[in-house]
């Protein structure tokens, strides 16, 4: 069986189709392959271990419980919005008391 040059061209084209083809999947399949290898070393180098996590945990718990007793801390020693208030106006009294005096004083001696 002969082939003429017609059907050389034809398996010719087929044959460059097929490894086209195959180029193209091998091609995929590699960059697939290197994002995964990217993806791995990215996991390794940022990975922590159930060791390394519980002493996170209890570094943070730690710093929670002094958080607690701080704001604990906080409420009992602070001053309350409402008791400052009522003491100012406390203080308001005593001052309009006092210049009360000092203006009467002052007029007293004025006007004797």
């Amino acid at each position: 069986m002969e082939f003429g040059a017609d059907t050389w061209w034809i398996v010719a084209t087929a044959a460059t189709i097929v490894v086209g083809v195959i180029s193209y999947f091998l091609k995929r399949t590699i960059s697939k392959q290197d994002k995964h290898e990217e993806q791995i070393n990215f996991i390794k180098q940022t990975y922590v271990t159930q060791e390394q996590l519980k002493e996170f945990k209890e570094e943070t718990n730690g710093f929670l419980n002094k958080l607690q007793k701080d704001v604990e801390d906080i409420k009992e020693n602070s001053l309350k919005k409402s008791d400052f208030l009522r003491q100012q106006a406390v203080t308001d009294q005593k001052l309009d008391k006092m210049y009360d005096l000092i203006l009467e004083i002052r007029g007293g001696k004025h006007g004797g």
